[in-house]
């Protein structure tokens, strides 16, 4: 088979996505492969430092072609903006009525068939979700692929650490209701991806297909890539002088979580308010999501905040300066913080899910308040928390998907570069 049809597509939402699509770009881009990349949302092309590093390693082609529709109603706004919405769901719900008779006068791929042939696309890599979630476009694009056998492929924008799947406030009500969540629309992918056995488990059990959805490891998190993406990442500038204080940073989660978010916020306020730390909070990168508005809370804490940031300042950077992390909800950015042989500590006291970091022992986990100040406090006086030996566990279950180290990069660019689909094989 002539490898020029096996060009890959990779379609890229938002900043999490770009973030665990990188490493993977850049295998094929090495490979000189030259990948095309569809941008289909506002997000900032020519400023992100992983599209410039990317370019910096050879020919890539970026597409921006935007669904303004899916874009102008992901947002929050008022309430005439929130009318509309309804309208543009009826018409995006392909089960009922109207979704029924928009698909039938109007939907049509023709255009993104056309571009697929054209650009010799063979392999489409889409982010985690159904075919339906995100947008017309998106959609249009994946079924213009299925119709002309084109290899499609879900993989990972983000990396789940819950040891139990009802993870958010959705899961958990409807599996109370006795309902399993049906993602049976995530088999229309050839293959969809997990980083570790666990999380591939947990799908499986709730209807996806056992053959196409396989453990890979995760290309965010292998070290190589965590060294480059740190190197390449733009320094966090702190111009004060820390003198002993503890420099902390507490990573905001995701506000449907099931988190217990105003004892969350509570526990903040008293970090703010200690003379021995340097507190930065660090938005979700997943922007929209996080629980708290820093311009509505910012003001309510006390004088050891001396910064809250989001996508402005980078996850990494701010981890290469911080003493400590302190990781809510479930994060997977405690990963990076063990892979930078950082402090960890993941208070179980203001969740209710179980994460893998408390299930491997890989971080340290105050069930209160006072316990979280003590692990502060102890490390400020000069004694430093034990590593704890949990954590190779953790980093083999999500980085190497349970096996023994591998290129992470390098296993996913060889699967993908697979003439036929490995159904039935042994994945080794």
């Amino acid at each position: 088979m002539n490898n020029k049809l096996r060009r890959v597509a990779f379609f890229v939402r938002a900043y999490n996505d770009l973030d665990h699509l990188t490493p993977l770009v850049a295998e094929f881009i090495l490979k000189k492969e030259n990948p095309l990349i569809v941008v289909y949302t506002d997000l900032d092309v020519d400023n992100d430092y992983r599209f410039i590093y990317l370019k910096s390693l050879g020919n890539f082609e970026i597409i921006k072609e935007m669904d303004m529709e899916y874009v102008e109603f992901s947002k929050k706004r008022g309430f005439f903006h929130n009318l509309f919405k309804k309208f543009y769901l009826l018409k995006r719900n392909r089960k009922k009525f109207i979704g029924k008779i928009y698909r039938k006068l109007f939907f049509n791929c023709a255009k993104q068939i056309e571009f697929l042939k054209s650009n010799n696309i063979g392999i489409c890599a889409f982010e985690w979700s159904t075919p339906y979630s995100r947008g017309e476009l998106v959609e249009k694009y994946f079924f213009a692929a299925k119709g002309i056998g084109i290899t499609t492929i879900a993989l990972p924008h983000g990396c789940n650490l819950f040891f139990y799947p009802d993870s958010n406030s959705g899961y958990k009500w409807t599996t109370q209701k006795g309902v399993i969540p049906d993602e049976s629309d995530r088999n229309l992918f050839d293959y969809y991806i997990f980083q570790n056995p666990i999380r591939r488990d947990h799908c499986i059990k709730w209807g996806q297909d056992p053959i196409k959805t396989q453990a890979w490891g995760s290309c965010r998190f292998y070290p190589e890539w965590s060294i480059k993406n740190k190197e390449i990442c733009p320094k966090f500038n702190y111009k004060e002088k820390s003198g002993k204080k503890l420099k902390v940073v507490f990573m905001q989660f995701q506000k449907n979580y099931n988190l217990k978010n105003d004892l969350a916020f509570d526990t903040l306020k008293k970090l703010s308010n200690l003379e021995n730390i340097l507190l930065t909070v660090k938005d979700s990168t997943r922007e929209g999501k996080e629980y708290y508005d820093r311009n509505k809370k910012t003001n309510s804490l006390g004088k050891s905040l001396v910064g809250w940031y989001g996508n402005d300042i980078h996850s990494p950077a701010l981890i290469e300066w911080a003493d400590i992390v302190i990781v809510v909800g479930g994060s997977s950015i405690g990963v990076e913080v063990i892979l930078q042989e950082k402090t960890l500590i993941h208070p179980i006291y203001l969740d209710t899910n179980t994460t893998l970091y408390e299930y491997f022992q890989a971080a340290h986990c105050p069930n209160s308040y006072e316990e979280l100040e003590q692990l502060l406090n102890s490390q400020v006086k000069g004694n430093n928390l034990p590593k704890l030996e949990g954590t190779e566990s953790l980093l083999k279950e999500i980085i190497y998907a349970g096996k023994e180290e591998f290129n992470v990069p390098k296993k996913y660019y060889d699967e993908l570069k697979k003439i036929n689909l490995n159904y039935g094989q042994i994945i080794k």
